[in-house]
């Protein structure tokens, strides 16, 4: 009997997930094909089955791998300094808006929430997860006196979150500069939040 190799079986699938985000990303969800994804992959059809029964779970495999990850890092998060704290979740959560692929992606899964109960779960989950942990840090900030404490908390973390999404709206612009895009972002929920 053959044994699998962790490590191998999941760079394989990883391989596999970063291809089908490109051709999801220029194709959208309903005009991507499979053979499109195992092409990109440089794979055959029974391999990608083998890690995915279909390509719905494809594409929802790349939003939980990232959920899990969201997880990990707020579960594992130093709050030690709720100020370093906050800027790490919004680091988190901004990040993908430099990736190539995000624009395409986030057009692709606005597509497919309504058609998916699985994968909006997820992205309600995650984005729960985030809300919760920048309310308690924005809590601590205002009673800390660093952070406007007119503002309650989980409203201000949901307009923390809400601009953050903003610039996934926009990422897949021609005139999209994420670098410049990710020092406005700080310097909008600066003048926003803190004192």
């Amino acid at each position: 009997m053959r044994t699998v190799d962790p490590a191998r079986h999941a760079a394989r699938r990883r391989h596999i997930l970063d291809a089908a985000a490109g051709v999801f990303a220029a194709k959208g969800f309903e005009s991507a094909t499979v053979s499109e994804i195992c092409k990109a992959a440089s794979v055959g059809s029974g391999t990608l089955f083998h890690y995915f029964p279909d390509k719905a779970a494809i594409f929802r495999a790349l939003f939980q791998e990232d959920h899990e990850l969201l997880l990990a890092e707020l579960e594992n998060l130093d709050t030690t300094d709720p100020a370093a704290a906050f800027w790490t979740i919004v680091d988190l959560l901004a990040k993908d808006v430099t990736e190539p692929a995000a624009g395409g992606l986030i057009i692709a899964v606005l597509g497919r929430l309504h058609l998916d109960q699985e994968l909006a779960e997820t992205l309600v989950a995650s984005e729960q997860a985030a809300l919760g942990r920048l309310a308690e840090l924005i809590t601590r900030l205002q009673r800390q006196g660093a952070a406007d404490p007119s503002l309650p908390a989980a409203h201000a973390a949901q307009w923390v979150s809400s601009i953050i999404d903003g610039l996934y709206l926009r990422c897949g612009d021609e005139d999209f500069d994420p670098q410049l895009e990710l020092r406005t972002l700080r310097t909008v929920l600066t003048r926003f939040l803190f004192r």
